[in-house]
């Protein structure tokens, strides 16, 4: 694979099975048949992206639970082996359903692990969809004990703890109206409380554990409505994350993007259950399918084959030509849809370059 196609991001979808519903989550509306990736296309995908160096992460996360997945601790030990930045996003409903996952996951050596927390507190967390059997408390105690029993390990893996954030902005177009946590003081409230929470178990003066001036100043320069990561310690951050849409594909009403830049086969792509290689990970139904790695290989099917060359050459004339992505680019209004396709080469092509020059580590915390 040429150097000039090396991802930054390859989304792989261990499966799309879900134990929650949540209403933020297209899960209800995916229309693909549900299952669990073979082990040995598992094997086959992480292979040759170890021995290409086909991306610099490698995200069990696109949809689904990865925890659910059978074979879950043996694959990220096969990550591990091969050296891969693995990254795992998880609900964190396990860690009090399957206790013994907390253990399992501290010692597996991964790299990262996010927890989709999104709903901190019992009132938001109706919107989850969640077993009947998973109470809130439970829910949270069981995070909270992963994350203590990782922040007092010899482990290195770094934890970050996602906070949806719905405050309204003019760039995005979530696919549902929802409330969940607004504005500057409300975020500001739950991350202290969750801040206090899971820094409860470093002693005062381990060498980790910010003062309260520290916590107060990085608690304080939050900025609502947009992507944010709050450190707290090498381990551990708090990470808020705005509403968006998943592709607009509930709306009738979107006015469809005619140009614009997307990084979707440039800079990420995603490997679903099956095989199947779509440009991003808002692709959550396949609907732009690039190939398979079942009957080629990953680097053929994002540098040689045809749907990913077209794709990637429009977006380089700045051209949205894919109707799916004319929609996912667009917005419910006119005025709304031009801002978003302007934003997006203003981003893509200004604001993430310049920041990856100034921080080489930009896009990987």
């Amino acid at each position: 694979m040429s150097t000039a196609y090396r991802l930054e991001r390859i989304h792989l979808e261990v499966t799309n099975v879900c134990n929650f519903k949540c209403e933020f989550c297209p899960d209800a509306i995916m229309e693909r048949k549900r299952g669990h990736m073979d082990k040995a296309l598992l094997t086959k995908a992480l292979d040759e992206i170890a021995e290409h160096r086909l991306a610099k992460i490698v995200a069990f996360h696109l949809m689904g639970e990865p925890l659910i997945y059978p074979h879950i601790f043996e694959a990220i030990a096969m990550a591990c082996d091969r050296q891969l930045n693995l990254h795992l996003t998880t609900n964190g409903s396990t860690f009090h359903i399957r206790p013994e996952h907390i253990e399992k996951l501290v010692d597996s050596g991964i790299p990262k692990v996010t927890i989709s927390l999104q709903t901190p507190d019992p009132d938001t967390f109706i919107i989850r969809g969640a077993p009947p059997k998973l109470a809130p408390e439970q829910y949270f105690d069981g995070i909270t004990q992963y994350v203590h029993a990782n922040l007092l390990s010899e482990s290195s893996t770094r934890v970050h703890l996602k906070f949806l954030d719905t405050t309204p902005h003019p760039f995005l177009v979530p696919h549902k109206a929802m409330h969940v946590v607004e504005g500057k003081e409300q975020m500001q409230t739950q991350l202290r409380e969750w801040c206090d929470r899971l820094l409860a178990a470093l002693p005062a003066n381990h060498p980790d554990r910010p003062t309260e001036t520290e916590i107060e100043r990085r608690l304080v320069s939050h900025k609502p409505g947009r992507w944010q990561v709050i450190e707290l310690t090498p381990k551990l951050a708090l990470e808020t994350f705005p509403l968006d849409s998943w592709g607009n594909v509930e709306s009738a009403t979107v006015t469809p993007a005619s140009f614009g830049y997307c990084n979707g086969t440039t800079d990420q792509a995603g490997i679903l259950y099956d095989g199947t290689v779509v440009p991003c990970c808002k692709d959550y139904d396949g609907k732009i399918p690039l190939g398979n790695i079942n009957n080629n290989a990953l680097s053929t099917v994002l540098d040689h084959q045809q749907p990913a060359c077209s794709l990637r050459q429009g977006f380089d004339r700045f051209q949205v030509t894919h109707p799916v992505c004319k929609r996912c680019m667009g917005a419910d209004t006119p005025q709304k849809s031009l801002l978003r396709q302007v934003g997006s080469v203003v981003y893509f092509k200004l604001y993430n370059p310049v920041m990856k020059r100034i921080n080489p580590g930009w896009g990987e915390i």
